[in-house]
């Protein structure tokens, strides 16, 4: 007779009944830790209840939602011994992709269109090493490098995984999600102008105001960047525009057009001109794009609402919230020749600090002292990149900007469109457009969370490219299915 050894496994009753209780009792110690979390936040606690959940939800979910999570998570990092939380989520994205290409779960990496330039600027920025004097600006360059090099890794993230329209789509309403949860922060910042969010992790220390913060507020949100804010958001106003075009259900239309009105109203609480003129600028393009499509009358409506609408936020803004008025600012813009009067000195400083480097630059950290003499900060994001890498970097930049909108001027001229993708490189376009036109007075590379954003626009562009024209980007057509 065989010996049995071993315990008996348990009757089914049994394991069901266990495995209800110790679910329950899972519910109820995160409950309970919640509760606590609400009463007395910790950040440390948050922050690791935090990165469990987007763990766990990365690994059981597909590499596409990982991305949209990341899209999500990005805006609000949290400092750790071994650097940002934007990092060690993207390296477990890395780690995720990686293990399910080898399974072939997951599709490869692919080139773009535009690596040409992106490796002009990589190898820009390894050159201009060697103009770093110190350690202290070693160890600056160094992390400004790994931001770079994090964007990079995001970017061919999107491009490889997004193959398909509904997969762009898909990557879009975790993009209108994320706008909204940055705009409800900005009202939140408005509110309680140097407070805090989260103690110790979302503060408020900077925000600008005068009269102890209760006038001319201007909001940076999680950027804490009134002016990268205030580009963010008239940016996101066009991807919010046309995905309220695209959409057949009135609920999303009524849930994107309400994202719009606050993606609206935060753009006019930053008080920032720069935006604005940059906005004006993509929509006078997009108009020009899509003419031989537009009526007059529809037009003539449209424009006018959109006035009306520019008219009543602006006055809303100044009058009943602790903001300033934009439109009182455009009054004050004085010209000196053709640069702005609060921009002389800066662009002055940047060109002469240019001219010590003007090949390779002075290496991927901008300071703003040089032994005793104090510089000032550029803002002109092209006399940023001048002064970093200098005009080998700042070719590679603008060849990278050129193939951009290259590449998006491709798609045509129908927003509605039948391939979700040919129909978004229009309004691609126009991003870029204002992107290249409001860096004349900003820089982006100067914040640790705005870059990411920048270089997910770029990515949903050369997908969406990508996607629409995949012989042209060096894939096999498709061919149709048969009738």
């Amino acid at each position: 007779m065989a010996l049995s050894i071993g315990a008996r496994p348990l009757p089914r009753p049994l394991r069901v009944l266990g495995g209800r209780l110790l679910g329950a009792l899972l519910i109820i110690g995160i409950g309970v830790l919640i509760g606590v979390q609400y009463m007395a936040p910790d950040k440390r606690v948050l922050a690791v209840m935090a990165a469990v959940i987007i763990a766990g939800i990365a690994w059981r979910l597909d590499t596409l939602t990982g991305l949209g999570l990341l899209i999500l998570a990005i805006p609000y990092p949290r400092g750790t011994v071994f650097g940002s939380t934007n990092f060690a989520f993207i390296l477990l994205l890395v780690l995720i992709w990686s293990l399910r290409v080898t399974q072939r779960l997951a599709p490869r990496p692919r080139g773009t269109p535009v690596d040409f330039a992106i490796a002009g600027f990589v190898a820009a920025n390894i050159v201009s090493f060697y103009n770093v004097v110190d350690a202290r600006t070693l160890g600056l360059a160094l992390q400004n490098t790994i931001l770079f090099a994090a964007c990079l890794v995001v970017f061919y993230m999107i491009v490889s995984n997004v193959r398909t329209n509904a997969d762009l789509a898909r990557l879009h309403v975790f993009q209108a999600i994320s706008i909204a949860t940055i705009c409800l922060l900005a009202v939140f910042e408005l509110n309680h102008p140097g407070g805090s969010f989260i103690p110790g992790w979302i503060e408020f220390r900077n925000t600008v105001g005068t009269e102890f913060n209760t006038r001319n507020v201007r909001v940076g949100g999680p950027f804490f960047d009134f002016e990268l804010l205030s580009e963010f958001t008239a940016l996101s106003s066009l991807l919010l525009t046309f995905m309220i075009l695209r959409t057949r259900s009135t609920y999303r239309r009524v849930a994107l057009g309400l994202v719009l009105l606050l993606d609206i109203f935060v753009l006019f609480a930053a008080v920032t001109r720069g935006g604005i003129i940059a906005l004006t600028v993509a929509l006078a393009y997009l108009l020009y794009r899509v003419r031989r499509r537009v009526r007059i009358v529809p037009l003539t409506m449209i424009g006018a609402s959109v006035a009306a609408l520019a008219w009543i936020m602006n006055f809303y803004v100044s009058h009943f919230t602790r903001s300033g008025n934009v439109a009182a600012r455009f009054g004050e813009t004085h010209f000196i020749g053709l640069v702005p009067d609060d921009r002389l000195l800066a662009w002055k400083d940047g060109w002469n600090r240019f001219l010590e480097h003007p090949l390779i630059g002075h290496g991927p950290y901008y300071s703003i002292r040089t032994g005793t003499h104090v510089w000032y900060w550029p803002h002109n994001g092209y006399l940023y990149v001048a002064n970093l890498f200098g005009l080998f970097g700042l070719t590679f930049y603008l060849v990278l900007l050129v193939l951009l909108l290259r590449l998006s001027s491709r798609g045509g001229d129908d927003l509605r469109d039948p391939s979700y993708s040919r129909a978004f490189l229009p309004i691609a376009s126009a991003q870029i457009v204002l992107f290249v036109v409001d860096q004349v007075k900003i820089d982006y590379l100067r914040n640790p969370i705005y870059p990411f954003e920048v270089w997910i626009m770029c990515a949903m562009l050369v997908s969406a490219y990508q996607i629409a024209f995949p012989t042209r980007a060096g894939e096999p057509a498709r061919v149709p299915a048969a009738a």
